[in-house]
C-alpha cells in the first residue's frame, strides 16, 4: 500500500524581543472563534429576526422601526419613549409628555388638553368649539368663542342675600356685587356692578362703556340679553335674571333698582336717600326679579317690564336683591 503523502505545515517563530532585521513570524491557521469549552460564539446582531437574549423584541431589518412595534434598537415601542408608535400613538413627546392643560401630548400619547380640542376645561377656558373658535358661527346660542377659548359674552346674576336700603350709596351696592362673585369662586369678581340708579344716576350710564354688541348670559351660561341696549329697551329674555352667583334659581324677588324700562332713573326720592339709608321713613323702587315661563303672571311681567319696576318697599326691610352685570 502506497504511503500517503503528508503536508507539513511550518511555523516560524521568533521568542519575543529576539525579533531581528529581515526575521519573519509566520502563523497559520484560522480564528474558531471558540470559547475555552469549544463552543462556538458570537455577538448578538439586532436586525436578524432572531430574539437573542439582549432583545427585547426582533422583526428584522425590513421590520424594526422606530414607528412600529420593534424599533430600530429592538427595543419595544412604548408611550413615553418619544417615538411615534404609527396606529396606536397619536403622539408621544418622550418625557415631555404631561397631563397638563396645553400639553402637546398627554400620558397615555393622546392629545393633552388644550385650546382648540373642543371639550371645555372649565378651569382655564370659558367655550371651545374646536375648529369654530374664532368664527362666527357661535354656539346653540350664537355666542361666539375666540381663539384663545374666551366667550364673547358678559355674566350677570341676582345676588342671593339681600339688604336694607342702607347699601353705602352706588359704589357700596357695586362691592356688594363684588364680594357675592368672590364668594362664589367667580372670575374677574371685580368687574361686577349693580344695575341700579339713584336721583340723579341712570342704570344705563353706569353701562355705557359695555361692548354693545356682547350678549348677557347667567352665571349658568344661559343668555338672558343680546346686549345692554336691548335689555334696558325690552327687558331680559325668557325667564329674566333668575339666577344667583351660586348658580341657583331665585324667582319671584325684590330687587333694588329706581330704574324705569330703558335705564334711566325712576324717581328722585324712591331710592332709600341715594341708597344710603334704612330709615322706613324712606322708600325704594324695587323690580321683580324673574318668573317661571309657565306663570299665569309671565306675559305681564315681560310686556310691563316688572323685571326693573313693580313697586316700592320701606328701606328698612333686607329684601332688597342686586342685580349684578359684567362690564
Amino acid at each position: 500500500m502506497p504511503d500517503t503523502p503528508t503536508t507539513t505545515l511550518d511555523i516560524t517563530t521568533t521568542a519575543p524581543g529576539d525579533e531581528g532585521p529581515g526575521t519573519t513570524s509566520t502563523t497559520s491557521g484560522t480564528d474558531t472563534g471558540t470559547d475555552a469549552a469549544g463552543t462556538t460564539t458570537g455577538a448578538t446582531e439586532c436586525g436578524n429576526g432572531v430574539v437573542e437574549d439582549d432583545e427585547a423584541c426582533d422583526d428584522g431589518l425590513s421590520g424594526n422601526d422606530n414607528n412600529r412595534f420593534c424599533t430600530a434598537d429592538c427595543t419595544l415601542n412604548v408611550c413615553g419613549d418619544g417615538k411615534l408608535f404609527v396606529g396606536w400613538e397619536l403622539c408621544d413627546e418622550g418625557a415631555a409628555n404631561s397631563d397638563e392643560y396645553g400639553s402637546l401630548c398627554a400620558e397615555d400619547c393622546q392629545p393633552g388638553a388644550r385650546c382648540g380640542d373642543h371639550k371645555l376645561q372649565k378651569e382655564f377656558e370659558t367655550c371651545d368649539l374646536g375648529l369654530e373658535n374664532g368664527g362666527q358661527k357661535g354656539d346653540n346660542q350664537g355666542i361666539l368663542c375666540d381663539t384663545s377659548c374666551r366667550a364673547q359674552q358678559l355674566r350677570g346674576f341676582i345676588t342671593n342675600d339681600g339688604f336694607t336700603g342702607a347699601l353705602d350709596g352706588l359704589f357700596g351696592a357695586d362691592l356688594k356685587c363684588k364680594a357675592a362673585a368672590t364668594a362664589a369662586g367667580l372670575a374677574s369678581p371685580e368687574r361686577f356692578h349693580a344695575y341700579l340708579s339713584t336721583a340723579d344716576v341712570d342704570a344705563k350710564d353706569r353701562f355705557d362703556k359695555v361692548v354693545a354688541s356682547l350678549p348677557y348670559v347667567l352665571v349658568t351660561g344661559k343668555k338672558f340679553a343680546e346686549m345692554v341696549p336691548e335689555q334696558n329697551a325690552a327687558g331680559p329674555l325668557g325667564e329674566g335674571i333668575s339666577v344667583t352667583e351660586y348658580g341657583s334659581t331665585l324667582y319671584e324677588t325684590y330687587v333694588a333698582t329706581n330704574t324705569a324700562p330703558g335705564g334711566i332713573s325712576f324717581s328722585p326720592e324712591e331710592n332709600c336717600l341715594g341708597w344710603s339709608s334704612a330709615k322706613p321713613d324712606y322708600t325704594g323702587r324695587v323690580g321683580f326679579s324673574a318668573l317661571p315661563i309657565d306663570s299665569p303672571d309671565a306675559m305681564a311681567w315681560q310686556a310691563e317690564q316688572w323685571w326693573t319696576g313693580v313697586k316700592s318697599r320701606q328701606c328698612d326691610k333686607a329684601v332688597f336683591h342686586l342685580y349684578c352685570l359684567e362690564l
